[in-house]
């Protein structure tokens, strides 16, 4: 599934990539969760993978996290110059909106 056609963003699905990526990337720890950076050379496309488990709440509120995800990669694709493959491990259990989860994020990857 294509993120955004604009931007060539590209939803990671394979689940030996998505592993190594969390094995051998770089991570970065915010309030939300965690992201995960790796650059692959063979590649120039962006890939990108939401992750979430169960208990952040009921299927309404974890779609509604994993599109203001995606929008927030959308609007600030920048951030992530260098790095091709991006794995957000979302655990909070508790309300956000798109600008709180947008600060934070931007402040945790202006810190690389």
């Amino acid at each position: 599934m294509n993120i955004s056609k604009q931007h060539n963003i590209i939803s990671l699905g394979e689940r030996k990539e998505i592993t190594s990526i969390l094995d051998s990337g770089k991570k970065i720890k915010t309030k939300f969760g965690l992201i995960f950076l790796k650059r692959v050379n063979k590649d120039s496309v962006t890939k990108v993978a939401v992750l979430l488990k169960k208990s952040c709440g009921s299927a309404v509120k974890r779609n509604y996290i994993k599109r203001i995800i995606r929008h927030f990669i959308k609007d600030q694709i920048t951030l992530f110059n260098g790095y091709n493959r991006v794995v957000f491990l979302y655990n909070y259990k508790k309300e956000i909106n798109y600008n709180s989860l947008k600060n934070e994020y931007i402040n945790a990857l202006k810190k690389i």
